[in-house]
């Protein structure tokens, strides 16, 4: 079981350049953020480099500071493949000097006055245009639903619309992010899609639901559901993103519960 903590969500009762030791004194070796470009890459390669940690994935992003906006909401749907292309190579020496294993990329919201299936086929353009790159450079994008309660308006908040569209693109280097929290909060969690469609899954997000805390404050049997994705075989990470009601540490049981289950 490959284990990440998002150290822009979690140990937050610590400064940022406290958190990645932190989480390697919680027992786990990987962490994962979300933007670059408002950390000091070079601190936190020297920090992992010296602890012998590793980085699983972080957000596509860029030192334009609209393009990094619009990058956090997502241009996919808008169909921006040039500047998605020129945002991918920006963040490649990143990628690569961090030693990472996904870049997270978001769809948009929906654009008022431009049908779904414009923006299916803008989605589908998108990830077809930058398909050479991030296969000649080694880099794996993961592409996130998010759901549409938490994030207004997400035009793909459903995990099987955005599958069609990975199968369609064929890439080994283009797959999904499944975040189980966003796909709960849609009621769409389904074991089912996920074995079916493994293949085309790079990263797993964990959070409970309601209330987006640790596994045990909510409704989602996690202990199962974990143990379940890795009998079917995933090698992957299970990144570990969600606010703590109480210190970060003290909320990994259910971590021991998968390994003994």
């Amino acid at each position: 079981m490959k284990i990440s903590s998002c150290i822009d969500m979690m140990f937050s009762h610590r400064t940022f350049d406290e958190r990645i030791a932190a989480v390697q004194a919680a027992g786990i070796d990987t962490v994962e953020f979300w933007k670059w470009t408002n950390k000091d890459i070079e601190k936190i390669h020297s920090e992992l480099e010296s602890r012998n940690m590793k980085l699983s994935v972080f957000n596509i992003d860029s030192k334009d500071e609209k393009l990094s906006y619009d990058l956090s909401r997502g241009i996919l749907n808008a169909g921006r493949k040039e500047e998605f292309l020129a945002a991918i190579k920006e963040s490649t020496p990143v990628y690569k000097k961090l030693g990472a294993c996904g870049m997270i990329v978001l769809v948009g919201e929906k654009i008022e006055g431009m049908s779904d299936e414009e923006q299916f086929e803008n989605i589908f353009d998108c990830l077809l245009y930058v398909r050479d790159y991030v296969e000649q450079e080694g880099i794996t994008l993961v592409v996130e639903p998010l759901n549409d309660i938490d994030r207004k308006n997400y035009f793909m908040p459903y995990s099987a619309p955005l599958m069609e569209i990975l199968q369609k693109v064929n890439s080994p280097r283009i797959k999904m992010l499944y975040d189980i929290y966003h796909q709960h909060m849609m009621g769409d969690f389904s074991m089912k899609f996920v074995a079916e469609n493994l293949t085309f899954i790079g990263h797993f997000h964990v959070a409970d639901c309601p209330g987006r805390h640790e596994p045990g404050t909510g409704e989602v049997d996690y202990v199962k559901i974990i143990s379940d994705i890795l009998k079917l075989g995933y090698c992957g990470y299970v990144g570990l993103e969600y606010r703590a009601t109480c210190r970060d540490e003290e909320t990994f049981g259910f971590l021991k519960e998968i390994e003994n289950a």
